[in-house]
């Protein structure tokens, strides 16, 4: 029976493998990859009468605070108003912050950890190679795509693509700065300006352009000071030189799209529905107000589309399920209770993270949050299918760690006598 239950426990470790191979590429496959995880977790984990998932929970912050989450999710039922679909897909969003502390278990070992971050890349380095030969016009017929030459996203839109290739340019920077060996060095930073310049110039995603600025920040303040003058001078001169010889690039049109849609929004008037941040500021102002309604336990799971359905009857302003801000929904819908827990989530991963025993994975942990924290400022990453789930995962993947640090004895997480 031991052997059967390590092979379920190597079937899951590879699940996973291979679902930070898929989520940036196929949202079907995902969805097979993660029913696929929970049948084979339950048969694992039911053998030991989930003691594994019990010490996770017991022992790793971030794990526990993930299961905070998914609670307030589920007490927001009782009191909702909402459509039963809407509470289905609420309680889903719930379920990835339960999924991080699922995943830990599976996320000991340091070889499987080594794979994990192979698929993630390999997937990301696809996506790179695709946009540049779209970007040039050589893409092969065959090869089906969602975006163009004008916006070179490949398998997702363009968002979650540009999301995940800003974190892919500040890991491949992180493995540059930390690498042995300067031709590892040199190949890592040649991955990693490649990764920006196609964030910045070949993608449309607003949320990537305002990470990249982010994460390139904390890179350089992170660093020593010396070698961050070079590298912030370095990377400005080939930003500039790129900005130069392609004037015409995402960076400068979406931003000056942006500037013209802020302007052209008037306040208590329909945004314009081809207006993504007129859009945006309506969603805000609404949401604010329905907030106002119910500061404290908001509107329950699912609840925040009828609310808002409600407030705006008879306005003509623009129908909406999501504001697209994560910290208004999750006020919308829990109140200020919701929204102390998500913070509360955020702020004990960034603390946690000086724990690990190497400064890179500090660093690259509290780049992700970062990453996550200024993406729910401006879009629904943690809604949102596919960076959802690359929210959940790769928070698996970089907190796993922390038990480490609290000493669980190794035979009681792997649940052996």
């Amino acid at each position: 029976m031991k052997i059967i239950f390590r092979k379920l426990n190597l079937i899951n470790t590879y699940l996973l493998v291979l679902l930070g191979f898929f989520i940036p590429m196929s949202t079907a496959l995902t969805n097979v990859i993660l029913a696929l995880i929970l049948l084979f977790w339950i048969l694992d984990n039911i053998s030991d009468r989930f003691k594994r998932w019990i010490l996770v929970l017991k022992f790793n912050p971030v794990a526990f605070m993930g299961l905070v989450i998914f609670l307030i999710h589920v007490a927001g039922v009782l009191y909702t108003n909402g459509e039963k679909e809407r509470i289905v897909e609420s309680l889903g969003d719930g379920a990835k912050f339960l999924f991080i502390s699922m995943s830990m278990i599976y996320f000991k070992d340091k070889q499987y950890q080594s794979t994990f971050l192979v698929s993630f890349v390999l997937a990301m380095s696809i996506t790179l190679t695709l946009s540049y030969l779209l970007w040039m016009d050589m893409l092969p017929g065959f090869i089906h795509i969602k975006g163009g030459p004008q916006d070179c996203y490949i398998f997702l839109n363009h968002i979650a693509q540009n999301i995940f290739m800003a974190f892919m340019a500040f890991m491949a920077a992180v493995w540059s700065r930390t690498a042995i060996g300067y031709q590892k060095k040199i190949l890592w930073g040649i991955f990693s300006l490649l990764a920006l310049f196609n964030v910045l110039f070949m993608v449309a995603g607003r949320t990537g352009h305002l990470l990249i600025g982010v994460l390139f920040l904390y890179y350089l303040i992170s660093w020593d000071r010396v070698k961050s003058l070079i590298v912030a001078g370095l990377v400005l001169l080939f930003l500039g030189v790129s900005a130069w010889l392609i004037p015409s690039n995402s960076f400068f049109l979406r931003a000056k799209t942006a500037i013209e849609e802020v302007k052209a929004w008037e306040y208590g008037k329909p945004a314009y529905t081809d207006s993504s941040s007129g859009l945006r500021l309506e969603f805000y102002i609404n949401t604010l107000n329905i907030i106002k309604e119910n500061p404290i336990f908001g509107t329950g799971t699912g609840g925040f589309e009828k609310a808002y359905r409600v407030f705006t009857k008879n306005t003509k302003m623009n129908p909406t399920d999501n504001p697209h801000n994560e910290y208004l929904m999750m006020t919308a819908q829990f109140g200020f209770i919701g929204l102390a827990g998500l913070l509360g989530f955020f702020w004990v991963q960034w603390r946690n993270a000086k724990f690990f025993d190497d400064s890179r994975t500090t660093i690259m942990a509290r780049g992700f949050v970062l990453t996550i924290l200024f993406a729910c400022m401006v879009s629904s990453p943690l809604v949102d299918h596919a960076e959802g789930w690359f929210f959940a995962l790769m928070s698996a993947f970089l907190f796993s760690g922390l038990e480490n640090t609290m000493r669980i004895p190794e035979k009681n997480i792997m649940g052996i006598a």
